[in-house]
């Protein structure tokens, strides 16, 4: 004879429901849990004459067993669910996992774009061909990278209907990448002999000097750092007698706070120690001996003694650099430039990595060590294996 069918998770059995006198019923079920044990849940009903056949105890059983219930179970997540319903459920998960903040903004603000384009598709019609049409139309109307911003919204959403067994494989997997249009340049790295053209104008510039420029450009000559780390610089971070900066956080903007400075970087490998220059450690020790700047708890405040952001920097940067002769030279390009100097020095690219605050060797060998030049090292060493002892050929 067969047993009872099992109950899924989060499923009850039948409800009984047994009278104790004076009013009191008990209602019982047997209910699965979400480790996968079925246990027995059982409520009593407050005490009431009037309640013939114990309904009140049943309906506080049924409400106790709503909170048993994960939140995104079967019961929240069906083919009729909004995939819009479900990027929101993702971003959350996100933030509950530790996402930065300027990140989460990011994708929330991608979430309200998309929504043109997907506000009433249901989990149920997010066929690749739909979604492939979807991202093509954000490239369009939005560019690619808020179209590929996209592509990983839908991918974390939809998972969630994996999960949940609504769906057997996840659509997104099925579409193509988004690719842009246009190559993108990417910034330019200077030569040795060009930062040190770029020095000798910036500190002969009066204007650098007007918008506090002439120091914070050096730093990230010095540096390669990232503007927000940068910027989020505390004299505390600032040893003069050993030479090194500390990186111990960043300046971002978060939605209805402003600028904050946060003690985390980019990744793990953000939070290091930078040894300094000669040059770097007189422009800092000059500077914090001026009565103003010297007194401020960051090394490169507004001029209000405030945070300053990074994306003014960075437009300030952007316009009076066609007056000192680099119109290409984004602050990025610093950055780089350290990059490609390190690779010209010879040194590892694990080196370069731990530098730059890189978590993987690979973005700094990939994205930022100069590919496309001119080796001679490489035809000097054929020669060398040609000629041999014998002489040239």
């Amino acid at each position: 004879m067969a047993g009872r069918p099992s109950l899924r998770i989060g499923q009850h059995g039948k409800i009984t429901r047994k009278y104790l006198g004076g009013g009191i019923w008990l209602a019982q079920c047997r209910f699965r849990d979400t480790d996968g044990v079925t246990r027995r849940v059982q409520r009593l009903g407050p005490s009431d004459e009037h309640d013939k056949y114990g309904k009140l105890a049943a309906d506080a059983l049924i409400e106790s067993l709503a909170d048993r219930r994960p939140p995104s179970g079967v019961d929240s997540i069906g083919l009729d669910t909004l995939v819009m319903t479900l990027v929101d459920q993702h971003i959350e998960r996100l933030a509950e996992d530790g996402r930065s903040a300027r990140t989460l903004d990011t994708y929330r603000y991608t979430a309200t774009k998309l929504a043109k384009f997907m506000a009433g598709v249901k989990v149920g019609e997010a066929s690749a061909a739909r979604l492939d049409a979807a991202l093509r139309s954000m490239r369009s109307t939005h560019g690619a990278v808020m179209a590929r911003q996209s592509r990983t919204l839908l991918r974390g959403a939809l998972q969630l209907a994996v999960l949940n067994n609504v769906l057997g494989a996840n659509p997104v997997r099925d579409v193509q990448a988004i690719k842009s249009k246009e190559q993108p340049k990417g910034a330019q790295a200077l030569t040795a002999d060009q930062l040190r053209d770029l020095l000798t104008k910036l500190r002969a510039s009066e204007a650098c000097r007007q918008r506090d420029l002439t120091d914070p450009i050096t730093l990230l000559i010095a540096t390669g750092l990232r503007r927000s780390e940068l910027l989020a610089l505390q004299w505390t971070d600032f040893d003069a007698g050993a030479g090194t900066i500390s990186v111990t956080g960043k300046v971002i903007r978060e939605k209805a706070k402003g600028l904050v400075r946060v003690d985390e970087t980019k990744t793990a490998a953000g939070r290091r120690v930078i040894p300094l220059p000669a040059f770097a450690i007189a422009t800092l020790t000059e500077r914090r001996s001026l009565p103003y700047l010297g007194q401020q708890s960051v090394i490169f405040p507004s001029t209000n003694g405030t945070l300053r952001d990074p994306d003014n920097f960075a437009g300030q940067w952007r316009r009076i650099r066609d007056e000192l002769g680099v119109p290409d030279i984004s602050s990025h390009s610093f950055r780089k430039t350290v990059a490609t100097l390190i690779d010209d020095a010879g040194l590892s690219a694990r080196i370069g990595a731990d530098h730059l605050g890189h978590a993987k060797v690979s973005m700094t060998q990939d994205r930022y060590m100069s590919r496309g030049r001119v080796h001679n090292q490489v035809a000097d060493l054929l020669d060398e294996a040609v000629k041999g002892n014998s002489g040239p050929l």
